[in-house]
């Protein structure tokens, strides 16, 4: 029995829409899980900031890789999350991060490196309602990699996490305070989220995530660390439940301490797992 031409370009072409469509259910359940920091989800999450006029109108980098991992407990009725944060810095002579305890000393070379990690763990009860909440203790880890990059070293904190959404916008907000066991660190860290879903767009949003930080132990007019700007991010669902998300804006620190850049450009490439 032959078969038609026609009949297998048909096949073909149904078979590629319904495809597609199902990347597109994907990447609109994907752009939902990553705006909610509760969410049930398995990805890597990176933050890539180019950092303009750090410590003598330098140029600085930093790089933060974020791998995710959050457990369903369906009978018991909660979610549980993990999320480790490791820094990778390359930073100028005098300048300033808020994860480093102080600005680095003078110098004629950018120094490379790793960072103190953090490590955070959320319980988050299950819940129908429009808004939910997660809270659990974070971890500081002594990783640095050079004695200019330190950070907290040995540390712990709490932290929380509330999320909800109203129409095309979602909402997050993550806060906690982190000290250093030999008592030289002290931060408290604010972070919140608000995104818009264009509905017409699915996968595209535009945001603010970015990340306030109040430094203690800091001297007077160098404690608060507090960025705006926004983001466009666009998800992309991928085969087997696979998918990735790419985002990338500008944000100004409108109150910054010295040494700390002015204008950051932050690229995201967010990796998800079925």
């Amino acid at each position: 029995m032959k078969i038609s031409p026609l009949i297998i370009a048909v096949l073909l072409f149904t078979g590629t829409t319904f495809a597609q469509n199902d990347n597109i259910d994907q990447a609109a359940e994907m752009a939902k899980k990553l705006q909610d920091p509760l969410a049930n989800i398995t990805a890597i999450m990176t933050d890539n900031d180019f950092l303009f006029k750090t410590g003598q109108d330098e140029f600085s980098y930093s790089s933060s890789i974020q791998p995710v991992k959050v457990w369903s407990f369906d009978k018991a009725g909660f979610n549980f999350g993990a999320r480790a944060i490791i820094n990778i810095a390359g930073m100028a002579p005098e300048s300033q991060k808020s994860n480093i305890q102080e600005p680095l000393p003078e110098g004629d070379k950018i120094t490379w490196g790793i960072t103190d990690m953090l490590v955070q763990f959320f319980y988050s009860p299950k819940s129908d309602a429009s808004w939910k909440w997660g809270a659990g203790p974070m971890f500081s880890l002594k990783t640095s990699t050079n004695p200019k990059l330190d950070g907290p070293g040995w540390g712990s904190g709490p932290i929380g996490v509330l999320v909800g959404g109203l129409g095309n916008f979602s909402f997050a907000f993550i806060g906690g305070h982190l000290w250093g066991f030999d008592g030289d660190f002290s931060t408290s860290i604010f972070q919140p989220m608000i995104f818009y879903n264009f509905p017409n767009a699915v996968g595209w949003a535009i945001s603010y995530n970015n990340q306030v930080s109040l430094n203690w132990n800091a001297t007077t007019g160098n404690q608060f660390t507090v960025p705006l700007g926004l983001s466009t991010s666009k998800v992309i669902g991928l085969p087997k439940g696979h998918g990735i998300e790419l985002g990338l804006g500008p944000y100004w620190n409108v109150v910054r301490p010295k040494g700390a850049t002015s204008l950051m450009i932050r690229l995201n490439i967010n990796f998800v797992f079925p």
